[in-house]
């Protein structure tokens, strides 16, 4: 992780100088920049506190869901429908 101040808050995390952005590691992993607001840094930290996932693996999860949500909406014009347990269905638009 870099060591500026900015990383440590979870603001923003760079490659280290040595590592081109976009280049994939040993693991597998590519490593990026990403400048979040701060309803992002306290969504993330809160989702990160919830279910214990580190920051890494929480953004990977929620790219995987947006991905499917993505999907969805693409073939129903743009809405997302949830089926609550009591039967309500619930239309949700993402802008």
């Amino acid at each position: 992780m870099a060591s500026d101040s900015s990383a440590k808050k979870g603001a923003a995390v760079g490659p280290p100088a040595d590592t081109p952005e976009g280049t994939h590691g040993g693991s597998g992993l590519t490593r990026v920049t990403v400048n979040l607001n701060r309803q992002a840094i306290q969504a993330l930290e809160q989702i990160s506190a919830d279910t214990g996932y580190s920051k890494t693996d929480t953004i990977n999860r929620a790219l995987q869901v947006y991905a499917i949500v993505n999907e969805i909406m693409q073939r129903d014009a743009g809405v997302l429908r949830v089926k609550h347990q009591d039967g309500e269905l619930e239309r949700i638009h993402i802008v």
